[in-house]
């Protein structure tokens, strides 16, 4: 039975990483929040009650935790990209991933709660 798609959501991982414009940022770092929605056919894991038939959202946290420490990156935009293609490649029950990319701490010379990107990437069929 195919079709419907559920869809799993991680709210708000929190990293300390080192990525940004500046060489201030690259070698202080700053705090980031990473929201994530996965679709994918759970119909055989609910079925069988089985983690192993599931998109294992342990397994998401400690990729985009790899991912995002890997390498020292400019944009968020960029981030986000690399984490959505890693998370369609090491998970191949995700249909499709949905990122949103907080930057906690940012240097504008003004007080900003956060600056957001969302990313989409669908898999290619």
């Amino acid at each position: 039975m195919m079709g419907s798609l559920v869809k799993l959501t991680i709210n708000n991982i929190q990293l300390y990483s080192y990525h940004g414009v500046s060489s201030e940022e690259q070698q202080l770092g700053g705090r980031y929040e990473i929201d994530v929605e996965l679709y994918y056919d759970a119909h055989r894991a609910a079925s069988g009650d089985d983690l192993g038939d599931a998109l294992n959202y342990a397994d998401v946290i400690t990729c985009i935790n790899e991912i995002a420490n890997s390498k020292r990156r400019r944009l968020i935009e960029t981030l986000a990209a690399d984490l959505a293609r890693a998370i369609l490649h090491r998970f191949p029950l995700a249909e499709s991933v949905c990122l949103r990319v907080r930057k906690r701490t940012v240097p504008v010379g003004v007080m900003v709660d956060s600056v957001e990107v969302e990313w989409r990437a669908h898999r290619q069929q």
